[in-house]
């Protein structure tokens, strides 16, 4: 099944994005999501815990790319990149990106985790905040030539939420946020109920998915 072809309008350079750790079943679900103005799915692929595929994931991002969603993967510990590439299987050249968790209780990432990603044909994403950075990697600077998938998450109203990639206002860690680095991508709310799902909802800059 070849994945649907919708064009709606999306808003302005930022386009609407989710993550989740969810169980999903249904594919009305991603459906659901796409109708909503969501373009990018990003799920956790490797069983929590652990490095091992998590038996899920190719069902699931086979079901958002038919929706017509963009995909992509992360794992909780940063260490388990391979892992959580191969758990995409056959739907590993289509991820937009792997993105390193760089919070408490993940490893630190270093520069052989980054370019063990894009050796795998997978472009490289760091995912932190200000507020988590410094603690675990000491205000390194030495990998701001990788995409910030920021965190700076708030009670926003979902039924005004309109997709802004630089909002809240960028905070300068890390080498990040600065004209010539600024992030792609942005977590604005925790555990949001999408359609009975519960998922954190983020705004990218549209320019950088494929």
């Amino acid at each position: 099944m070849q994945p649907t072809k919708r064009t709606p309008p999306v808003s302005g350079s930022s386009v609407k994005v989710v993550d989740t750790t969810a169980a999903i079943t249904d594919p009305a679900w991603f459906t659901k999501a796409y109708d909503a103005g969501i373009r990018l799915y990003v799920m956790h692929s490797t069983a929590w815990g652990t490095c091992d595929p998590w038996y899920r994931t190719q069902a699931q991002l086979k079901m958002a790319l038919d929706a017509g969603l963009k995909i992509a993967v992360y794992t909780r510990d940063a260490s388990c990149w391979q892992g959580g590439i191969n758990a995409a299987g056959p739907y590993a050249s289509q991820l937009q990106f792997f993105a390193l968790d760089v919070e408490p209780g993940s490893s630190p990432v270093t520069r052989e985790m980054v370019d063990g990603v894009r050796s795998m044909g997978v472009r490289p994403v760091i995912y932190s905040g200000s507020g988590m950075w410094p603690g675990l990697m000491s205000n390194s600077t030495a990998f701001s030539d990788v995409p910030l998938w920021d965190t700076n998450t708030s009670n926003l109203n979902y039924s005004t939420w309109t997709a802004d990639y630089l909002a809240p206002a960028p905070v300068q860690y890390g080498g990040w946020n600065t004209s010539a680095t600024m992030r792609i991508g942005i977590q604005q709310k925790f555990e949001h109920s999408l359609n009975g799902v519960p998922v954190d909802l983020n705004s990218f800059n549209a320019s950088f998915l494929k």
